[in-house]
């Protein structure tokens, strides 16, 4: 069997760099990420749990993390500062994260201080939501369809084939053009006292 070798830096309460060989051993990776682990775990879930607010989704992030690590060092990445590439990772997971609970807020009935608008029928509205749709032009639909459906901006700009710095103007652009059309439809909508 061949000797793999794997090198990690470590914080400078240890020696500054490991070399770790393996010979016959089926995981090699083991012992890096077992001590980087124990070194490192507790300030990265401090780091997440400072960033999201949650101690589950921190625990979350730190498992991500490692996981990570340990595809990396498989895979025979390089490794050269341990301690930043741990950090980078649960940055980047914990910003990852926050767009997408930013994204998706629920809604609390109790908490919508919004006046109801009058409308005549649940169906009715309905209706007129999607004629107003169709009546966009098809970039303007696939951009409300595309946001509608969750997507970030950098998603819609690859799907829609449109440069990403555009897509925010454009957007709103196709949202204004929308909320026209909806409005003409439901001031076309005979209301109830003039029926």
């Amino acid at each position: 069997m061949g000797t793999t070798g794997l090198v990690a830096t470590l914080p400078s309460s240890r020696s500054p760099v490991v070399e770790v060989t393996g010979v016959c051993a089926q995981r090699p990776a083991e012992g890096i990420v077992a001590g980087l682990f124990d070194g490192h775990a507790a300030g990265l879930y401090r780091l997440a749990l400072t960033m999201l607010h949650d101690p589950d989704q921190a625990q979350d992030v730190v498992q991500d993390t490692f996981l990570r690590l340990i595809t990396h060092v498989e895979a025979g990445g390089p490794l050269p500062n341990a301690r930043g590439w741990l950090y980078t990772v649960a940055a980047h997971a914990c910003r990852d994260r926050q767009r997408g609970l930013g994204r998706w807020l629920p809604w609390i009935a109790a908490l919508d201080r919004r006046p109801a608008r009058e409308s005549a029928d649940a169906a009715d509205g309905r209706a007129v939501v999607l004629r107003a749709i169709r009546a966009l032009a098809p970039r303007d639909r696939l951009l409300v369809a595309l946001r509608a459906q969750g997507l970030s901006y950098q998603e819609i700009a690859q799907a829609a084939g449109i440069q990403p710095a555009s897509i925010g103007r454009l957007l709103a652009r196709a949202l204004d053009r929308l909320q026209k059309e909806l409005d003409g439809q439901v001031a076309a909508i005979p209301h109830r006292d003039q029926r």
